[in-house]
């Protein structure tokens, strides 16, 4: 089994498609209402994925999805990736789904070279097999993906996982056309760095008391261009040291908004990096 669980006692009141319709809209209000609230305190922990802190109508949207597949909230957001504000299942959350609901999926190979999954629907006696190879992924132009460079085995086996539970149960997992290794695969990227800080005009308006200024021989030194400010800002290996050039920003009067977006830019970066 995965290390997702189905829990069927911990799931939004969604419809099944079988109430009227009015009944139906009705419970995707309450569910949807549900979703956003439990969404609005979790986002603000570090309980909940990278990808959904400060953002929770996604990690709402996420739980709505996962709803549907019989996922509690929080095993929804750590199933569904985020990609672009859209909820994306891993290969991993499909193999729960279909397992979860009676379904076999086992792997029989796995090596950085060859991933090897059968499935069988539940009831069945046939198992149906996919088969992926570095060959198979190098004709699809996927080997010069960064993810199957690092880690070209697990990828193998999520392809070949994925194909497998769209065989065996695609009633079970609702259709879910892509993975989001195969989403990352075409070229998007999941959302996990820290979102850049909005940075203003009233972050480089002088305070009362502006941080000190430290590096500087003398308050005689010549005005840096823009572009020397920029050069700082970008050389800046700290957020002490951002705030040091913010200093020197409400000195000379450097306010303007390429200076500002480089400002918020760094500041991400090495908050990432932290």
């Amino acid at each position: 089994m995965s290390d997702l669980v189905i829990r069927n006692d911990q799931h939004l009141d969604i419809p099944t498609g079988t109430e009227p319709a009015t009944a139906q809209l009705v419970q995707w209000a309450q569910a949807a209402d549900a979703a956003g609230r439990f969404a609005e305190v979790v986002c603000n922990t570090s309980a909940v994925p990278q990808a959904y802190r400060g953002k929770p109508a996604e990690a709402a949207a996420a739980i709505l999805a996962g709803a549907e597949v019989g996922l509690s909230p929080m095993a929804s957001l750590r199933a569904f990736d985020n990609i672009q504000g859209t909820p994306a299942p891993k290969a991993i959350t499909l193999r729960a789904i279909a397992q979860g609901l009676g379904h076999e999926v086992r792997i029989d190979q796995s090596t950085a070279a060859m991933a090897v999954v059968s499935g069988r629907r539940k009831g069945d006696t046939e198992w149906q097999t996919s088969t992926w190879d570095l060959e198979r992924a190098q004709q699809m132009g996927l080997t010069s993906k960064s993810q199957w460079k690092q880690q070209p085995g697990a990828m193998l086996v999520a392809r070949a996982t994925a194909e497998v539970c769209r065989w065996i149960a695609s009633d079970a997992i609702m259709g879910m056309p892509y993975t989001a290794e195969e989403i990352r695969d075409q070229g998007v990227t999941v959302e996990h760095r820290p979102a850049p800080r909005l940075v203003t005009a009233a972050d480089f308006i002088e305070p009362a008391s502006p941080p000190a200024i430290t590096g500087r021989e003398d308050d005689n030194e010549p005005l840096l261009t823009v572009a020397e400010v920029l050069d700082e800002i970008a050389a800046a290996q700290t957020q002490q040291r951002l705030d040091e050039i913010k200093a020197l920003c409400y000195q000379q009067g450097h306010r303007g908004q390429d200076v500002r977006d480089a400002w918020s830019a760094r500041s991400a970066q090495l908050a990432e990096a932290a």
